[in-house]
């Protein structure tokens, strides 16, 4: 090959790439215009929104290959809503954005990762993820699993409900969780605020035999995030657990992610909760254990209390 069809081919190869590369300006202008137009507090999300597209016109990400340019806007707005994330997953599409929610992948197990009676008489059930169901649909293979597995429990002479590490997952599961352990009609659930509308975790149909009375612990640590956190929120909040391990992760408000092409999308907060009893949610605070000791050890001590439980 000649020189110069070598620098011809180098030449088309270059003009290729940077037709083929995202332009970081335009991917923050995408970003921009997914919060504005989703971000449950409609001012709030304008404002963020007006905030980074005024830093990309001034060049701030203009150098950034695509995941240094994901990792960047989600460090910069993580500060501003802990469910923020900006993710590039290596692929070119249209350059248009193309909006849309993405639902995780079901967890295996339906999110249900131990359930086992310890010594003592102590009932430990441990969940990944809060798995998805409709309301209203008693024969969901997650609520079947959810029922099977505090029926293999309900001897037991006190709970523990372990979160460590669980990333959240469906506020249905979340409030009818929570109904296992109150009284029928409790006024406990939180409700989540939108741009158009109010939701509730109460659940339509709650578990048929709650277990108000037994002694219940809720392990949490740093992992413990979004609907996880609502669980161990809406007990706490309500008297009705003793929360053990570390401060939890802080990431109240729930949204999706939204596809905004080119390979990157973007988790938006479309709602925010209340609770009714504190007036308030976890975002970017966290829940403070009622007794603080390290993850790894957050098991034994919630044994340790059980078993001198009377």
């Amino acid at each position: 090959m000649s020189k110069l069809l070598r620098v011809a081919a180098v030449l088309l190869l270059s003009t290729f790439a940077a037709q083929a590369a995202p332009v970081p300006r335009e991917r923050v202008d995408a970003v921009a215009d997914a919060i504005a137009a989703n971000y449950f507090d409609a001012a709030r999300g304008k404002a963020i929104a007006d905030d980074l597209r005024r830093d990309a016109a001034s060049g701030t990400f203009d150098a950034l290959a695509p995941q240094a340019l994901a990792e960047t806007l989600t460090a910069r707005l993580r500060p501003l809503d802990r469910h923020f994330r900006v993710r590039w997953e290596g692929g070119v599409g249209s350059a248009a954005p193309t909006p849309g929610p993405r639902r995780p992948p079901p967890p295996a197990n339906h999110g249900i990762a131990v359930v086992e009676t310890l010594p003592g008489d102590i009932g430990h059930l441990r969940l990944s993820q809060f798995a998805h169901f409709e309301f209203d649909d008693a024969n969901a293979p997650e609520r079947v699993a959810i029922d099977d597995a505090l029926a293999r429990l309900s001897g037991t002479r006190a709970m523990i409900v372990d979160l460590r590490g669980c990333r959240g997952g469906s506020p249905s599961m979340v409030g009818y969780l929570a109904s296992a352990f109150v009284e029928p009609g409790a006024n406990i659930y939180n409700t989540f605020h939108t741009r158009t509308q109010t939701l509730s975790e109460a659940p339509r149909m709650p578990y048929a035999t709650p277990r108000a009375q037994v002694p219940l612990y809720v392990l949490v640590d740093g992992g413990t995030a979004s609907a996880a956190e609502s669980f161990a929120y809406t007990l706490q909040g309500a008297g009705r657990a003793t929360v053990v391990g570390e401060r939890t992760a802080g990431a109240a408000n729930p949204g999706a992610m939204i596809d905004i092409g080119q390979g990157f999308s973007v988790f938006v907060s479309d709602g925010s909760p209340v609770n009714p009893v504190t007036r308030r949610n976890w975002e970017g605070t966290g829940i403070a254990p009622d007794v603080a000791v390290a993850s790894d050890d957050a098991l034994d001590k919630a044994l340790q209390l059980a078993r001198a439980s009377r």
